[in-house]
Order: structure tokens, then C-alpha cells, then sequence
């Protein structure tokens, strides 16, 4: 079911058009891009690929210009162990039964399965930076170059990410009392842990530090004049995506449409609504062992974005927007029919390090964007709907700088 919505919002998206147009007398539109700071999820799977940024910008930059974007998640994925039952007749067994079932059975069984164990604690740091070159009318490239470290997210180097504060806001606000057991395993820790059903391991702990990769990225803006008088815009690129860290030497292609509908108001007030979609084929091409991040032929995700743009004066801008972004599982949902997990039960949640793998993810982000002359600033605060950071918030700033 999910697969087929990403394929109608990457396919059909493109014949979404708003029948609005701006009002004679109200104003031009601003005509300028907004800066919205990198939202990609801080996921210890995902910062080991290449991924879109959806920018939902209007049109290609006019200069040459260098985004530096910081972001934290704090990750909280206990220790789960998986096994995937090889013969046919023993996981159609296993699908008759309810998945929290499965173990006590499976232990007084032979059944032959290959094993995967995942652990992930801590603050994940995703590092990029961003050089945007203009090419052409209506064609631009992008080089980013990402990277990522670990640690244990301590008070004051960590706020809204760090365990303390979690666990705080579970306590007097919502979610009860130590809903995920991180007291239990105790704060402040970080190390990964994670061997594949191949049994090849990627490991990482506190202190860490990783090139993830290096990304290019084409867009290309085309010029529809009836669409562009109503306030429509459409971007389509591709991505070349070089991931050179040991756990995942590989490349990754993917293709990308974006739609945005402006509304411009008296005041020149603006009211901006992006719809993005995009495809990745990973491992295209494997430039060595590395764990499996994903056994499915294509990882989609959207976004749709919902903007409010006030002028400030000449040449500056603030900006108020909210999002909302789905993305496949990065394993075949139809696979857990037959999964046996096993682990600590000491939550209801003892199984998410495993089971979100198979589940679709999806998040909301508040962007808070401001721009004056050259520079450009961004910050967000990201919070999952279905363990899409495994499982909590995340906080990112960016800066931009126009040349």
C-alpha cells in the first residue's frame, strides 16, 4: 500500500495544478528562493546514503552559493535480535501466528534462519555542506558532502536531544513514566551495533566520526510561462550519490519532481505550497562489503510543505513553515509476516529496533528561515509519527551564503 502511494505522488504529482492566480493589484511575488535547513532524518541507516534534500525552491540560484547545515537526533534502538526462517513451509507456520508469538515457539523448534541484530544509542551529528553552482538558464548543480559522529548527548552540549531531556519530557508531559527503558540501560550512552542477515557487522561507538559520502545532484527548472503566471513551479533533477564510509561503499542513483504553488497577498505576504517526491536506486554499483541497509528495489519518500513568507525590506525575508515526509521501509514490509524478534521485554517498545525496518516512517518538521543580503539562516525542530528517527526529535540549523 505504501509503495503505491509514492509511485502516485511521484508520478501523478506533475498533473497537480492550483487553478488560483494572483490577483491584479496584489503584489508581485518575491521571486527569491527560500532557504529551508536540510531536514533528512538522523536515522544510523539513512546518514549511511544518499538522500534528496527537498529544497522546494521556485527557481535555479542566480550566483554561485555554500550552505554549512548541522543536525542532531538522539537514536534509541535497544537490543533486538531477528531471524528469518529459510524454508518456506516454517515461515508459512510462522505467519499463522501473532508476531509477539513467534519466539517461544520458534526457541522449541530447529528451524533453520538466518539471524540480524541491531543496537543504536545515542546522539547521531549529521554534518553537510553544500556548493550550489548555476549553469545554464533553468539547470543548476549541487555538490554536498555529508558526514556524521556519536555520542552520548549530555547537558549542555545536548538540549532538546539529550536523554535527560527526553526522559524528562515523557515524565511531566507526555508519554509516562521511562516509556522506552532508557533508564534502565542507562542515559548518556552511545555505541551501534548492527550484523546484517549476511552476518557482515557495522559498529560504531561514542566519540565516532564518519565520511558518509559525497553527493552531486542536478535540478533542472523549466519554463512554463501559463503555469509560472499562476504561481506554479516545477523543479525535476537527478542524484549521483558516492558513499565511501566502510559499512556502505556503494552508489546510489535516484530522480526527484518538485511542485510549488505560490499565493501572493496585498502585502506582499506569501503563502507557498511544495509537493516533492522522489526514487533511489541503492548499490547500483558496490564498490565493496558493506552491511544491508535495505532489500528493496526502490527506496521512495515525500514531502509536502506548507510555507508563510513576510518581507521584511528590501532583499529580506522570514519565513514559517511546517512539513510533513513519509519514506518506504527500508526492508520488505511483506517480510515481517514471518519474523521471529527477540529481546528484552522490559517496554511495550522492546521490538521497534527491528520491526520499524519493516514499517513505513513519517515525520513532521517546524522550519523557522530567515534572509537578509547574502545570508540566509535556518532551524528546525523534527519529530517522528512512526519511529522515523528511531524513535525521537531532532533539532538542525543552516547557514547559507550568497555570492
Amino acid at each position: 500500500m505504501a509503495k503505491r502511494l509514492y509511485l502516485l505522488l511521484f508520478f501523478l504529482s506533475g498533473n497537480i495544478c492550483f487553478s488560483q492566480t494572483i490577483v491584479e493589484g496584489q503584489g508581485d511575488s518575491l521571486s527569491q528562493n527560500i532557504y529551508y535547513a536540510n531536514r533528512l532524518s538522523s536515522h544510523p541507516f539513512g546518514i549511511l546514503r544518499s538522500r534528496f534534500n527537498h529544497n522546494f525552491q521556485t527557481s535555479p540560484t542566480e550566483g554561485i552559493s555554500l550552505s554549512f547545515q548541522l543536525s542532531s537526533g538522539n537514536v534509541w534502538l535497544p537490543e533486538v535480535l531477528a531471524y528469518e526462517p529459510l524454508e518456506q513451509q516454517d515461515r508459512d507456520l510462522l505467519s499463522s501466528l501473532a508476531w509477539n508469538d513467534r519466539e517461544f515457539y520458534f526457541k522449541e523448534s530447529s528451524m533453520p534462519a538466518n539471524t540480524m541484530e541491531l543496537h543504536a544509542d545515542g546522539v547521531f551529528r549529521f554534518y553537510q555542506i553544500d556548493l550550489l553552482i548555476p549553469l545554464r538558464e533553468g539547470h543548476e548543480l549541487t555538490l554536498n558532502t555529508r558526514a556524521f559522529s556519536l555520542d552520548g548527548g549530555s547537558v549542555p552540549a545536548s538540549l532538546l536531544t539529550s536523554d535527560q531531556f527526553i526522559e524528562w519530557f515523557h515524565s511531566n508531559i507526555a508519554g509516562g513514566e521511562d516509556p522506552f527503558a532508557r533508564k534502565v540501560y542507562g542515559l548518556n550512552n552511545a555505541q551501534v551495533f548492527y550484523q546484517d542477515a549476511r552476518e557482515k557487522v557495522w559498529e560504531m561507538n561514542k566519540g565516532g566520526f564518519t565520511l558518509s559520502g559525497i553527493d552531486l545532484s542536478y535540478s533542472y527548472y523549466p519554463e512554463f510561462k501559463g503555469l509560472k503566471r499562476k504561481g506554479f513551479y516545477t523543479r525535476f533533477g537527478g542524484q549521483l550519490g558516492v558513499n565511501v564510509s566502510g559499512a556502505n561503499p556503494s552508489l546510489d542513483l535516484g530522480l526527484n519532481s518538485t511542485f510549488v504553488k505560490t499565493l501572493v497577498f496585498a502585502n506582499r505576504k506569501e503563502l507557498r505550497i511544495g509537493l516533492s517526491a522522489s526514487a533511489f536506486k541503492l548499490n547500483v554499483i558496490s564498490l565493496g562489503e558493506g552491511v544491508e541497509l535495505s532489500n528493496r528495489r526502490l527506496l521512495l519518500d515525500s514531502e509536502f510543505l506548507l510555507s508563510y513568507l513576510i518581507p521584511i525590506r528590501q532583499n529580506a525575508y522570514f519565513s514559517l513553515a511546517v512539513s510533513y515526509g513519509i519514506q518506504s521501509s527500508y526492508f520488505r514490509s511483506s517480510e515481517f509476516d514471518y519474523q521471529v524478534l527477540t529481546g528484552d521485554r522490559i517496554s511495550s517498545h522492546w521490538h521497534y529496533s527491528i520491526s520499524h525496518l519493516y514499517k513505513t516512517l513519517s515525520a513532521s518538521s517546524l522550519i523557522v528561515s530567515y534572509s537578509h543580503g547574502i545570508l540566509a539562516y535556518s532551524l528546525f525542530l523534527r519529530e517522528d509519527f512512526s519511529v522515523d528517527n528511531a524513535p525521537d526529535v531532532q533539532v538542525g540549523l543552516g547557514l547559507r551564503l550568497s555570492f
